[in-house]
């Protein structure tokens, strides 16, 4: 580890993706309250949908095999905005690729199920593995 880089607990790596998971889906919302999220035409949705899914299976796929190539730039954006500085080639920052890689699967599954107006996993909390 660097001089002055930071580690975080797995309780810091959870609370942080919680809360960026939350975020987004809070951003998509308001872009579907604002007409800025919708698809008007039925094959469009289907498209919209099957592309998310497709989009998920290579998400699943990459945290199988531990690629995190997918999740660094969100990684970064989220480290950066937090003020948080850790090692590339560090255990947290690993552990905090792989948890994004699970919040993009959250995430598709969710805006999926939002996409055909089915909002039951919403109260749920989705643990992050």
């Amino acid at each position: 580890m660097k001089k002055g880089m930071a580690e975080l607990t797995d309780t810091q790596i959870k609370a942080l993706l919680r809360n960026y998971l939350r975020k987004i889906l809070e951003e998509d919302e308001n872009k579907r309250a604002l007409g800025k999220k919708s698809w008007t035409a039925k094959e469009g949705l289907d498209d919209h949908v099957d592309a998310m899914a497709y989009l998920q299976h290579d998400c699943e796929r990459e945290l199988a095999i531990g690629n995190y190539s997918r999740a660094t730039g969100a990684v970064d954006r989220l480290l950066a905005e937090k003020g948080i500085e850790l090692d590339r080639d560090g255990l947290s920052y690993k552990k905090v690729c792989r948890g994004m890689l699970q919040v993009m699967i959250n995430h598709l599954e969710i805006d999926i199920r939002r996409t055909r107006l089915d909002y039951s996993l919403d109260d749920l909390p989705f643990p992050l593995k």
